[in-house]
């Protein structure tokens, strides 16, 4: 499908948008003056043992050590590897590093450290067998990844470029010889600059507000992809491009926890430290039977629940609970429905199967903080709880701080919204030593209790 890029730069922000006709399918966010850890190659050092977890800490050269799970390799500390960033930081947890190096390239991801060989799910099983058979010959004990671009090179442009990115390789490898010392090597691009490396092929029209931005994209596509500079457009106006392709609506949308369906069902998205759950209801939708209409709408929220995942790049272990299905085919017609809408993303998820109470079990790799994480903050009112006291609870404790005061005239000063409940109270109790004050600067949660002398 044909798909438009969207690039907003501000102040310190770069907002990016991929769209698939007029549906906003992802929204990236990254920050002008940060690098980008996740996909970067770096020369460590092993630093010590992370005992109990089967790992070790690295020092890559940044202000906190890495940590790299091990599979079997035996490290030692005081030794030298590359290393490349799978992913952020992200709360208490740190940056977390594999040595299984993958360089993405225009028609294929080159994976040194692998003999896999794999294809873009959105190849066709005769262009599979055909890539296959062009490439296999010319790998010497490595791995790569066809992508879906692959499908229109000729067999030169993708050996080239195998030879491109070998090169680089080896290149990467000479920098554990000689003087060391922990630093990057190989930045990742980006986010706006890898959605084109990903999607150049289907893209015709890429808009961007941000002169400086329009020129790092300009030099970018001359060097990778040329033709696409006749593509490229420079709008100044960015409340125009909003419009023009529906980013404010998107965004809401990306950030709502409710999403009604087409056909009366809607699921709800609550993301939480430990994992994302999402719900699935039936609203009003109605079928002939209840296995009947339960299918039906679990296999329309399965679409939704795709897009979402990808366009709020949910990650870590996912939880659905769909609407209760008796029979095993449909449980299986469910996942099969899930596994075809996640479509390219497939690769990233690991889908495990229904738990005894129903609940479908998945796991997305996990990069970095979601969009509604790097949207959104804490609510100050409900330090991030997403509740308040209810009244009850806050004249309870009210109540209380007001006994601890002791004798005399007190003002209380209270929250809007909180007056007249704290009111009621108060007069039901005859507390006639008690002035309530209406402090629009409070929060919703607080009060303050001063004696009048």
């Amino acid at each position: 499908m044909a798909k438009k890029l969207v690039v907003l730069g501000l102040k310190n922000d770069v907002f990016s948008f991929l769209l698939e006709g007029d549906e906003v399918v992802k929204i990236r966010l990254d920050s002008k003056d940060r690098r980008r850890v996740v996909g970067s190659v770096f020369l460590g050092k092993v630093k010590r043992l992370a005992k109990g977890m089967g790992g070790v800490f690295v020092d890559i050269g940044l202000d906190k050590e890495a940590y790299l799970p091990l599979k079997g390799e035996m490290l030692k500390v005081g030794d030298w590897i590359l290393v490349q960033g799978v992913r952020d930081e992200l709360g208490e947890k740190g940056i977390k590093l594999t040595n299984r190096i993958k360089i993405p390239g225009k028609y294929i991801v080159y994976m040194p450290e692998t003999q896999e060989v794999k294809c873009s799910s959105k190849l066709s099983t005769e262009d599979k067998c055909k890539l296959l058979d062009l490439i296999k010959e010319d790998l010497q004990n490595e791995g790569v990844i066809l992508r879906t671009a692959s499908a229109r090179a000729s067999k030169e442009d993708i050996l080239r470029e195998l030879q491109q990115l070998r090169g680089l390789y080896q290149s990467l490898k000479a920098k554990l010889r000689g003087n060391k010392k922990p630093q990057l090597l190989l930045e990742e691009l980006p986010q706006h600059l890898e959605l084109i490396r990903s999607h150049w092929s289907d893209l015709e029209g890429i808009f961007c507000n941000d002169v400086s931005l329009w020129h790092q994209i300009s030099n970018f596509l001359e060097g990778f992809e040329p033709s696409l500079l006749n593509k490229l457009y420079y709008v100044k106006d960015a409340s125009a491009l909003a419009v023009s392709f529906g980013l404010r609506e998107a965004l809401k949308r990306a950030l709502q926890k409710r999403l009604w369906l087409k056909g009366g069902g809607y699921i709800v998205i609550e993301e939480t430290e430990a994992m994302t759950v999402i719900d699935v209801n039936s609203g009003d939708a109605c079928g002939d039977t209840q296995e009947e209409n339960a299918l039906r709408t679990n296999l329309e929220a399965v679409k939704e629940i795709a897009k979402q995942i990808i366009l709020r790049d949910l990650g870590g272990i996912i939880m659905i609970d769909f609407i209760d299905m008796k029979e095993q085919g449909n449980k299986d017609k469910v996942i099969n429905a899930l596994k075809e809408a996640l479509g390219e993303d497939l690769c990233n998820v690991q889908i495990y199967g229904f738990t005894k109470l129903g609940v479908l079990e998945m796991a997305r790799r996990k990069s970095g903080k979601s969009l509604t994480q790097m949207l959104t903050e804490d609510c100050p009112h409900c330090n991030g709880s997403g509740r308040v006291k209810g009244d009850n609870l806050y004249v309870l404790e009210l109540d209380l701080d007001i006994e601890n005061h002791g004798a005399g005239f007190v003002e209380v000063y209270v929250p809007k919204g909180r007056k007249g409940a704290v009111e009621s109270y108060i007069n039901a109790k005859k507390m006639d030593h008690v002035v309530i004050i209406e402090d629009e600067n409070l929060d919703y949660n607080k009060y303050e209790i001063r004696h009048v002398r």
